[in-house]
């Protein structure tokens, strides 16, 4: 998996390349970044379809619409993510 960084006011987390791009759209020359990591126990999932966080035990499964088991036949969907947590870890972008 490749790693995911935060920006310092950011709640959601992205590749260096989605940073790199962020600073070109917005003319930034430089900017400091922060290392994601799984948060693990905390009952809550990363729906990657609908970009948004969810219960374990809540409304991913069957009763969605875009509900795709990752065997194909039944568990947990395809869209079913991580949720991280920013650490300490920093890097700086310069472009």
């Amino acid at each position: 998996m490749a790693k995911l960084y935060f920006q310092d006011d950011d709640e959601n987390c992205y590749n260096i390349q989605h940073h790199i791009d962020y600073m070109k759209e917005n003319e930034i020359k430089e900017m400091k970044v922060f290392e994601a990591k799984p948060e693990h126990g905390t009952g809550m999932f990363f729906c990657k379809e609908f970009q948004e966080v969810g219960e374990v035990n809540g409304t991913c499964g069957k009763m969605c619409d875009k509900y795709m088991p990752r065997n194909g036949k039944s568990g947990i969907c395809k869209y079913h993510g991580f949720v991280f947590e920013q650490t300490d870890k920093s890097k700086i972008i310069k472009i």
